[in-house]
């Protein structure tokens, strides 16, 4: 009986191994498809996982061409004896990239906006004085081009990023507290000054602190606006 036994799981556990990795391969068939691309007599032979193909053929509608025309021209673009599924794979995911970067900045967008008026992001972009955007977890959500030509960086180097990375805000309020304020309903402005020290040069700027929107303690945003004068 015991022999029987041993013998039945020896035979029984590599079977389960085997069937396993058999209907994992079937699976990955299922989600591979191969295509016979055409564009200006060339012929690309790619095989392909769905989902790539999908955001290939999402990329080509956008740029209002055909996904063989937006093939080709990856392909074209692809370097002597370089990998092009590789290509279409790496693309699909800077795609998908873009397309993440777009809704963030939709969201942005989104969050900066009281729901009436004008948002709060235009009226950055009118101040002709470096102005901030900034959260309730002082983080930086807009810095408009004054802003940016004032601390020598783009941006893109300060979205997202501490309030305090980059600079000192000094106010005879602490700056919690006057957020607590703004979260309160509170209108109101607070002087402040502003310290930076930026390679090779200390920077010393007055500046305002004033809500911009408001919808709780922990979902506000306020300006920043410095007399760079």
């Amino acid at each position: 009986m015991r022999s029987t036994s041993s013998s039945s799981l020896a035979l029984s556990s590599p079977t389960t191994v085997i069937d396993s990795d058999f209907l994992a391969a079937i699976a990955d068939e299922q989600r591979v498809v191969h295509r016979i691309i055409q564009c200006k007599g060339r012929r690309y032979s790619l095989k392909l996982d769905q989902d790539v193909w999908q955001i290939l053929e999402q990329a080509a509608a956008r740029r209002n061409i055909r996904i063989n025309q937006l093939i080709d021209l990856l392909a074209n673009a692809c370097p002597d004896g370089g990998n092009l599924s590789a290509a279409l794979r790496a693309y699909s995911i800077d795609e998908l990239k873009r397309q993440m970067r777009g809704l963030q900045d939709k969201l942005r967008e989104q969050a900066m906006n009281a729901g009436q008026g004008v948002s709060a992001a235009v009226i950055a972009d009118a101040c002709p004085s470096p102005c901030f955007l900034v959260n309730a977890n002082s983080l930086v959500l807009k810095a408009n081009a004054a802003a940016q030509k004032w601390l020598g960086l783009d941006e893109a180097a300060l979205r997202d990023r501490p309030l305090d990375q980059y600079m000192q805000v000094k106010s005879p309020v602490p700056l919690p507290q006057v957020v607590l304020q703004f979260a309160r309903g509170r209108a109101h402005s607070f002087p402040a000054r502003i310290i930076c020290l930026r390679p090779g040069r200390l920077i010393m700027a007055k500046a305002v602190l004033c809500p911009a929107v408001v919808r709780s303690e922990q979902d506000l945003i306020y300006f920043l606006m410095i007399d760079a004068t």
